[in-house]
């Protein structure tokens, strides 16, 4: 079996998610995963799938032919690797332009991969101003002390939180 990503993104309406998982069942795909979001009007996602050498033509030939949707296909990457450490990150503070550019390149730095990031904006309980809460799913190389990756963080502004913590793989 081959294993898919897919990657997709158009104009949101309802009854997109059952198009995609009917054309991916109707061409003998199997849905292994997927994170799908609806971020200012567009629909966004990337899915896992599964299916058969023989069937990886039509199934992507179907997915291209859904014209509301703009849909990339690559094979996944065979994994030899050890498994990475995985941990989270939960980074707060004062909204500000640059605190995610800020954040990704310090991490980068590190040699530190980001698997997953969730970014969004509250208002601050009782103050009102826009606080900015990044949540991201980290995998560390095995040598680096989580204490030197919070305590570089805190440096990069005063108002910022930062909370690390394992976490299991999903």
């Amino acid at each position: 079996m081959k294993h898919l990503i897919i990657t997709i993104i158009g104009k949101d309406r309802s009854g997109l998610v059952e198009l995609l998982s009917d054309t991916i069942f109707q061409n003998n795909g199997n849905w292994l995963s997927s994170s799908l979001s609806k971020l200012a009007g567009q629909f966004a996602g990337i899915l896992q799938v599964e299916v058969a050498p023989e069937d990886m033509p039509q199934l992507s030939e179907a997915l291209a032919k859904i014209d509301e949707l703009q849909i990339h296909i690559v094979e996944e990457a065979k994994k030899t690797a050890p498994l990475p450490e995985l941990h989270q990150l939960t980074v707060t503070g004062n909204d500000r332009p640059g605190i995610v550019k800020e954040v990704t390149t310090l991490l980068s730095q590190l040699n530190i991969n980001i698997n997953k990031l969730r970014t969004e904006t509250q208002s601050a309980p009782n103050w009102g101003y826009p606080i900015f809460i990044a949540t991201f799913q980290l995998e560390t190389p095995a040598n680096i002390d989580l204490d030197i990756i919070q305590d570089e963080l805190e440096k990069l502004a005063d108002d910022l939180t930062v909370d690390i913590e394992d976490c299991i793989p999903a």
